[in-house]
């Protein structure tokens, strides 16, 4: 099978269907205008089509190709050379799918029409419903996407490099502890911040019960653990207890470029969409660049991608203007939010329930 995808605004849209087809692909052509942003796209697609299809033990480097073909849009001579290179890949044109899914139009609409008189079958992804109709010259049938991505998989397609993410089976040992910890949000804060000028456990006078728990996991005297860590844990596990999504990973450091790389608490997809969720376990917060930065993070993760900002301590008030704005979101960071397909919670006291709500309503 030779799957075509042409090179439009959306990466969402080629990564599911090439993802869906891995084992009847032999080759990929993916068409791309001689813009210069579209060549950069494209250098992170082929990266990414290489790292994930030799990842695949049915796989062997010589049965996949990675083909790019360039093409000027506004040329009906460049997209025909085109075709008829893509037509002279496969014996049977009826082995050719173009996925047209957010593709330029122009190349779309002569592509198709060439080749679904050839023979040949169309593609078109719905990356809202995860469906796709696939179209031939005189028929049309209606699909559902069988082989969603786990987020290693979504990550190895975008061309990102993954530096290093927790480990599941140590999250699934820690859980009871952590569970016991946070029980009580409000005691344990005020434990973990004793820890803040501690230099070890020691300088932490009572609550022997949490002490004995950190020690049970070796992680006593890990400040960083103890203060952080544990709250990112336990919102970790409500998400896998209480939801169907394909894969929850936490603590996870992508590299997106040579020179930009990011860690994210909590990352989620669901049908094909990436998520992630940021959690902030304190008093005061300067939110103002926490949506600007999650707005741009947004965009390397997915374009269909969603986040949420969670800050739990203290309400949307800080409690000193020191270095910090009165309130941890105004009107103007709650709009750019919205319109960056962020949710805000921000609680002064942890309510499991409303936070399962708000997860549900914005992320499924």
């Amino acid at each position: 099978m030779t799957l075509v995808s042409i090179l439009g605004d959306f990466h969402s849209s080629i990564l599911p269907v090439s993802y869906e087809f891995k084992k009847e692909i032999s080759k990929h052509v993916i068409v791309y205008d001689d813009a210069r942003s579209d060549k950069e796209k494209l250098q992170h697609i082929q990266k990414g089509q290489k790292a994930f299809f030799e990842t695949l033990s049915n796989k062997s480097e010589d049965r996949f190709e990675i083909l790019a073909m360039q093409i000027d849009e506004d040329s009906y001579e460049s997209i025909n050379r085109c075709y008829e290179r893509i037509i002279s890949l496969e014996e049977k044109a009826e082995d050719i799918y173009l996925n047209t899914t957010d593709g330029l139009s122009s190349i779309a609409i002569v592509l198709s029409s060439q080749l679904l008189d050839a023979g040949g079958k169309i593609i078109s992804y719905d990356r809202y419903d995860n469906t796709y109709n696939l179209h031939t010259k005189n028929a049309m049938t209606h699909h559902s996407i069988n082989h969603n991505m786990e987020i290693q998989d979504h990550l190895l397609l975008k061309g990102y490099e993954i530096v290093k993410t927790s480990n599941k089976d140590d999250l699934a040992m820690r859980k009871d502890v952590v569970m016991k910890l946070a029980q009580n949000l409000p005691a344990y804060k005020r434990f973990a911040n004793q820890f803040q000028n501690a230099r070890s456990s020691d300088e932490v006078f009572g609550n022997d019960e949490y002490k004995r728990l950190l020690k049970s996991i070796g992680m006593l005297e890990n400040r960083y653990y103890i203060q952080g860590t544990v709250f990112e844990e336990y919102i970790y596990h409500l998400i896998v207890d209480n939801f169907d999504f394909d894969d929850v990973w936490l603590g996870t450091t992508v590299q997106f470029t040579e020179y930009v790389e990011n860690e994210f608490d909590i990352l989620m997809i669901k049908d094909n969409h990436l998520h992630t969720i940021e959690c902030k376990f304190k008093k005061n917060l300067n939110g103002k660049p926490m949506v600007y930065m999650l707005g741009q993070l947004i965009d390397y993760l997915d374009d269909d991608g969603k986040a949420m900002i969670l800050n739990i301590g203290g309400g949307n008030e800080n409690s000193t203007t020191y270095n910090y704005e009165a309130l941890k979101f105004d009107n103007a960071d709650k709009h750019r939010a919205r319109y960056e397909d962020i949710k805000i919670h921000v609680e002064k006291e942890f309510d499991e329930k409303r936070f399962l709500k708000d997860v549900r309503n914005w992320f499924l």
